[in-house]
This record gives structure tokens, C-alpha cells and sequence, in this order.
């Protein structure tokens, strides 16, 4: 007996498993250790929306628009992943009204009591999409954000995108104005879209800034604190890094920055990815800029016919992300966060020992260009901006 309890004693070492599962990305590498943690896997797989709500300026006026265009297209209430910001120094806050409408809706929420800041947002948002299964969907929608997918069912979009082997999708900006330009109050009726039905370019022309957004995402990804895209897993530990020491940058150039790595599923399975390293990832002498896990290999594009086909790699497609920003809420919103962003000058020490001085965040030029344009004049001009009117009040489109 005793020779036998032997003999069946397991051996440590680590033992790879690879599942094929249905409705997920082709092949789908799930492994198995020495103390038997596999990534959460649902059955079919679920579909969560999560999205972030501004209770300090006019988040509870948008915030039923929102939750009426969601759910018609088919997310169900309990996969919603809601989080409210009030900064308890605004004393003239509708974060009761916010509430209000969620527990109408039978939304739960997370509340977050602070100065907005999309870094501090970025771990909370972590945190909460660690929920979703391995092979979820994640639908990724600031609360001014309206997805178009081209149908009326999101399911059945991604339920294709599943056939298709496609793991995230992407959209471009499209800016809903008022007809006049001017960033008038939102009401509760009629439609939103009717409210807005001017489509611009705004983003892109006035603050310069990236039209881009990851729409939605499959559970073992994460983006970036912008959401504008998925991030690679070559790139993912180097940007989600912490603060090495005190007063230096995070990966993400934040002063004392906390590390994100070890809440990402990048950290947790590390060996299901595809580690393609890109020619911005190697120093001059060819030596790798990035960190990547021990024991990890990084591919090129030399020799990426030689990575394992299970291995989890980007597969996107694309529609269109309505961005209705531009009311009068706006006005305060970007004001409050250019005064936070820019803040007090910060003393950091550089790469090289030499004491700098920086902003708070460096993204504060785009709250600045756009108070210094659509925000100081009260409108978007309509003209410069490239907007048309859209013909049909339905807002799903073709693509």
C-alpha cells in the first residue's frame, strides 16, 4: 500500500491542458497547474456591460438614455458593471439623483467617492471586470458612449463574432451635436438621438485626440486607461507596472503609480498568450525595452509562423461608437478636470537623476484644447467640425 501511495503521489510539475471550447476565440489555451487554477470559463458565455457615471455634472439626465439604449440591445441587468463618481466637495452634486435612476432600473452600482481621475478609475475598473469569465464579453461604454454594432442585437453580434473567432471590436467616434451647435441640457424626451441628431468630428479636430475606442473585449483582455485599445500581452507588463521606487513613473508615467499587472489575467495565465514583440519593443542594440514573465518567449515578426496556434492573439472587428459628450454638462466637467489634471507642478526625477517638473497628468492639453475651443465659445462650430445630419432617427448603421 505504502509503495502504491507512492507511485500515485503526484509529481510537481506543471501539466498543459488544452481545452477547445465552443463560442470562444478558435482554440482557446486553458491551463491547468501544479495547484490546479484554470481561467473561469462560461457556458455559453456571458455578456457584461460596464461603464463609469459622472454623478457631478449630468450624468442622472443621460443616465436613463443610456441604460434604455443597452438594454434594447439585449444586456442583461446583472451583467451591468456600474461605477458612480462624486467628489464629496461638490456640494451641489445630483449623485442622489443617480442613484435614484439605477435603483429604478435595478442596476446595481459601485459608488467612488474622489476627485475623478481616469488612472484612479483604472484600477476600480479592474477590479470590477475581474467578474467576467475567461470567455465573456466585456461591452466597455462610458456612460456617453452609444453603441452602434450595426444591428439591433448586441447578442447576436457577438454570438458572429464568436463564429468568426473574433475577440475584440473596435469604434471610431462618431460626435452627436445639437442642430445649433449649442451645448443645450439634456431631456428626458424625445429620443437622444433626435436630441443630438448632428454628427461631427469633434475629438479628432478640436483636442486632437484619438476617435478610437475598444467597444468590447473578451474576458481575458485588458485596455488601456483610456479604453482606446486592447492591450498586447508583450506590452501589458511594462505599462501596468508600478512606481519602482518613490517619486519615479509607473509603466504608464504616473508618479508613484500603483502596479495593475498582478489584477490583470495577464498576470494570472500568462502562458495563453501570444507574446508578438513589435520593433518599438527592442533598444537600438536589439535587446528587449519591455518586460515580459520569466520563461516567456517573445516572438517577431521573423518568426511568428513558428507561434503555437492555441495561443491567444487579437482578432477585431469594427463598428461605430455614438458619443454624445457635447451638452451642457460638459462646460463644468472639463473645467474641473483640466484645474485637477494640471494641478500644483509636481517634482520627479528622471531616468537620469535630474529633478523635473511636471503636471499632475500629462493629458491635461486635451481638457485645455477643448476649453480653449468647443467650451470657451459655448458651441461647436458646425461648419469646422464636419458635421451632417444624420437622415434616420434609427441609430443603427451599416458598415
Amino acid at each position: 500500500m505504502v509503495e502504491l501511495n507512492r507511485l500515485l503521489r503526484p509529481r510537481i510539475k506543471l501539466i498543459w491542458i488544452l481545452l477547445v471550447i465552443e463560442n470562444v476565440d478558435a482554440k482557446i489555451a486553458l491551463f491547468a497547474s501544479g495547484s490546479g487554477v484554470t481561467p473561469p470559463v462560461n457556458k455559453p458565455p456571458k455578456i457584461w456591460l460596464y461603464t463609469s457615471v459622472a454623478a457631478d455634472y449630468d450624468g442622472a439626465l443621460l443616465l436613463p438614455h443610456f441604460l434604455d439604449h443597452y438594454l434594447a440591445l439585449g444586456v442583461r441587468l446583472p451583467q451591468f458593471l456600474v461605477v458612480v463618481n462624486h467628489n464629496p466637495l461638490k456640494l451641489e452634486s445630483k449623485v442622489d439623483e443617480v442613484v435614484a435612476v439605477l435603483v429604478k432600473y435595478g442596476v446595481k452600482y459601485r459608488m467612488w467617492l474622489d476627485q475623478y481621475s481616469s488612472e484612479k478609475l483604472m484600477k476600480i475598473r479592474y477590479e470590477m471586470l475581474n467578474q467576467a469569465g475567461w470567455n465573456d464579453w466585456i461591452i466597455h461604454a462610458d456612460s456617453d458612449e452609444f453603441h452602434d454594432y450595426g444591428m439591433p442585437s448586441v447578442v447576436n453580434f457577438l454570438a458572429k463574432c464568436d463564429e468568426e473567432g473574433v475577440n475584440e471590436v473596435k469604434g471610431t467616434y462618431v460626435d452627436r451635436v445639437s442642430t445649433s451647435g449649442n451645448l443645450t441640457s439634456i431631456e428626458s424626451t424625445p429620443d437622444i438621438f433626435k436630441q443630438y441628431p448632428m454628427k461631427c468630428q469633434v475629438i479628432k479636430t478640436v483636442a486632437g485626440g484619438r476617435d478610437t475606442k475598444a467597444m468590447a473585449y473578451k474576458g481575458f483582455w485588458r485596455t488601456d486607461r483610456g479604453n482606446h485599445q486592447v492591450l498586447r500581452p508583450a506590452k501589458a507588463m511594462t505599462y501596468l507596472s508600478g512606481s519602482p521606487g518613490p517619486g519615479l513613473e509607473s509603466g504608464r508615467g504616473i508618479v508613484d503609480g500603483e502596479d495593475l499587472y498582478s489584477i490583470s489575467p495577464y498576470a494570472r495565465y500568462p502562458e495563453a498568450y501570444s507574446f508578438l514583440c513589435q520593433q518599438n519593443d527592442f533598444d537600438e542594440e536589439g535587446n528587449l525595452k519591455v518586460q515580459i514573465p520569466p520563461g516567456i518567449k517573445c516572438f517577431t515578426d521573423k518568426n511568428a509562423s513558428k507561434i503555437p496556434k492555441n495561443l491567444l492573439s487579437r482578432k477585431s472587428k469594427t463598428a461605430i461608437v455614438h458619443h454624445f459628450k457635447w451638452h451642457s454638462g460638459v462646460i463644468s466637467n472639463v473645467k474641473d478636470r483640466l484645474q485637477y489634471y494640471k494641478g500644483d507642478a509636481i517634482a520627479t526625477v528622471s531616468a537620469s537623476g535630474e529633478t523635473e517638473v511636471k503636471p499632475r497628468y500629462d493629458w491635461y492639453t486635451d481638457s485645455e484644447k477643448l476649453l480653449n475651443g468647443v467650451i470657451s465659445r459655448g458651441k461647436v462650430d458646425l461648419k469646422k467640425q464636419n458635421c451632417k445630419r444624420y437622415i434616420n432617427r434609427v441609430a443603427f448603421s451599416t458598415f
